[in-house]
């Protein structure tokens, strides 16, 4: 029993000292539910949104009438913001909540209505927060250092905008200094526990041309903010990246399945797996580009022409920024058969646009374009 009341005691002293510490100078809510909706707004400032709206609403579990749970809330809502301020508006607010909610329902830009509250003798860290991005006091980078000065425990979002401010040299830093971004990724993560901190590592690094520590830090966000999560979608394109040579094999290898010119069925069958259910073609007999089912683009293959050989060379692909893209450049090059019995010698450039189907997962044909190049191209419909 005196290690259960020790716990208690310890956990109670605990939260009391997480509401001592709040954001704010005075709360209506309550020492529970402020050292629930401290850490609500924590996950907000931290890009944590999801985070963020489930510990604002386990705050207002416990206190209905916790102001700063439901000013978060309403931060991190989207078409219920309104409805969320207004419900604000008509709680028993605290002085500083209601100067929050007065920002957030002003016309006026924030920024500098922070400022004038800090400079109007208000020591609420959250305001001082918001008046670090008024660029009019001085560039956002040297206000988040001056924050992270004044507020060193309620540093960590500062150290997340800093470490971004020299990766890319962006907010008032002139030059990229990489030593001095992960110095201040370092000081993030010591600081704050979320899932947001590796995901800023990933960002940072992958941006940098570090693949394999992008990949080990987004794993770690996805570990610390659940899977499937926000992380996940950056996730997959950096293991995709990791696995580029493979991809463009595998690219490779469906171009040269789809356009193999052979009619059998087990090829059309493959053919017909690789293709989207509808997508668009410009062919190589210089008609109008089209769309079409997959049903209408395999009749269009083996329309007026028997196919005696066709072969693909000279293949390239290329991804785009998030590898759910891949664009293939060919030669096709072989001879067909007309229906008169004309032997004619084909030859096309061709690029085809592969699009990663987010639920199977795999490779489809979206589009085709061809031109002649040395040689006939495929017989008119006309």
């Amino acid at each position: 029993m005196k290690h259960f009341l020790f716990l208690v005691i310890f956990a109670s002293t605990g939260l009391l000292a997480q509401a001592q510490s709040s954001w704010f100078g005075n709360t209506s809510c309550s020492d529970h539910g402020a050292a629930i909706a401290d850490q609500a707004l924590v996950s907000l400032i931290n890009v944590e949104r999801p985070m963020a709206i489930g510990m604002a609403r386990a705050a207002l579990l416990i206190d209905e009438g916790c102001g700063i749970a439901k000013l978060v809330l309403a931060n991190a809502s989207g078409d219920s913001q309104d409805a969320l301020l207004s419900e604000a508006a008509a709680m028993n607010l605290s002085a500083d909540e209601r100067l929050w909610l007065d920002l957030m329902q002003s016309d006026d830009p924030w920024q500098p209505a922070a400022t004038a509250l800090v400079e109007a003798g208000n020591t609420a860290p959250v305001f001082a927060w918001m008046s670090s991005w008024d660029n009019n006091r001085g560039t956002i980078a040297e206000n988040m250092e001056g924050f992270v000065n004044d507020y060193p425990d309620h540093a960590a979002s500062a150290y997340n905008m800093l470490a971004y401010a020299y990766a890319d040299a962006s907010w008032g830093v002139e030059e990229a200094d990489m030593i001095r971004a992960l110095r201040y990724l370092d000081l993030y993560e010591d600081a704050h526990a979320g899932p947001n901190a590796a995901d800023s590592r990933s960002e940072i690094l992958w941006n940098s041309g570090e693949k394999a520590g992008a990949w080990a830090a987004i794993r770690s966000a996805v570990d610390k903010g659940g899977n499937p999560s926000m992380y996940a979608d950056r996730a997959g394109t950096i293991r995709r990246a990791m696995n580029e040579e493979n991809l463009a094999t595998a690219i490779h290898e469906k171009v040269a399945t789809f356009w193999s010119g052979s009619d059998s069925e087990a090829d059309t069958e493959a053919r017909a797996a690789l293709l989207a259910s509808t997508s668009s073609h410009c062919d190589s007999n210089m008609e109008a580009c089209y769309t079409a089912t997959k049903e209408e683009v395999l009749a269009a293959l083996g329309a007026g022409a028997e196919w005696l050989s066709l072969e693909v060379s000279d293949v390239d692909v290329t991804f785009n920024s998030d590898y759910r893209t891949a664009v293939a450049t060919h030669m096709n090059a072989g001879q067909y058969k007309t229906e008169d019995g004309t032997v004619v010698d084909y030859q096309a450039r061709a690029s085809s646009v592969w699009s990663l189907d987010p639920w199977s997962g795999d490779w489809l044909l979206i589009h085709g374009n061809f031109a002649p190049s040395g040689g006939a191209g495929i017989p008119s419909t006309n």
